[in-house]
């Protein structure tokens, strides 16, 4: 509504004012810095921790003796030895599962997102099976699959296809409905809809989903090779745990989690090349 201001007679237009969302103190710091700033508090933390020994050096190593390790395990893999093999192992059964993971999830995902057969038959299953503990397929895996890598690439995918599913399904229901009525009233078919409306509009929930995934997958990789044996990373950290060389575990925990880092990075990545109209994700590692 409209009104006219005594003094101008010039009409008083009700034009919304638009207030910025204010920053904190911490807001403010430059994200490098807070990174860093953060690190070092941890670091500080952990220090402290095992200056006071209030758990033996053993088992808790200081960040010096970690360090340590994880440059001599560096030198290891520059040099090709069973590190860089066990690193190498572990990577392909992550990436792979990773991969075989976001297949399925994504084909479950259409099926329940887009028929009522999927959200009233299959979804109950899918929900399920995520419920079980995962943890005790993995030497039904091992008697299935063997001691080598396809038992650890069936766990990773058995541990990270599901949130693919729910995002996917999600991403589907979540296109606007006036749109998909404005598409059916232009004569598209089911297959047209999905393909050019639902599909692009749900691309952010599956990279959320796949960034899930991909962290999932490093986690089914070693859990499958701690209990079903095997030549990977996991299994490096199973016999220096059993040898209580902890600093070498820590160290072979941050190799692991390098992989996981690398590979939701890169995940990342191509959703800003693919989904480059969406906001920046609080969750990328590269946002600004």
């Amino acid at each position: 509504m409209s009104m006219q201001t005594a003094e101008t007679g010039t009409p008083d237009l009700d034009i919304p004012v638009v207030y910025e969302e204010e920053e904190s103190l911490l807001d403010r710091i430059p994200r490098p810095l807070a990174i860093i700033a953060l690190g070092l508090l941890g670091l500080g933390i952990w220090q402290l921790l095992a200056g006071l020994e209030l758990v033996s050096r053993i088992l808790l190593p200081g960040p010096a003796e970690t360090f340590d390790e994880i440059v001599s395990s560096a030198q290891g893999i520059l040099s090709f030895d069973h590190v860089a093999e066990a690193l190498w192992i572990t990577t392909q059964e992550v990436i792979l599962g990773f991969l075989a993971a976001g297949a399925l999830g994504f084909a479950l995902g259409v099926i329940v997102g887009e028929t009522k057969f999927g959200q009233r038959a299959v979804m109950p299953y899918l929900v399920g099976f995520n419920a079980v503990p995962k943890v005790a397929f993995a030497p039904v895996f091992v008697a299935w699959l063997g001691f080598g890598v396809n038992s650890k690439i069936v766990m990773a995918l058995f541990i990270a296809f599901f949130p693919v599913i729910v995002d996917t399904a999600a991403g589907l229901a979540a296109a606007d409905r006036d749109t998909v009525m404005l598409f059916r009233s232009m004569g598209a078919s089911r297959w047209q809809t999905l393909r050019k409306l639902k599909l692009p509009a749900a691309l952010p929930f599956i990279f959320a989903g796949l960034k899930t995934a991909a962290v999932f997958s490093v986690v089914g990789a070693v859990v499958g090779e701690y209990l079903g044996g095997g030549s990977g990373l996991g299994e490096l950290v199973r016999l220096s745990a059993q040898q209580l060389r902890m600093d070498r575990v820590f160290a072979l925990i941050f190799y692991l989690s390098l992989i996981g880092l690398a590979l939701f990075g890169l995940v990342g990545w191509i959703e800003r090349k693919i989904v480059f109209w969406h906001r920046s994700d609080p969750t990328d590692l590269a946002a600004t």
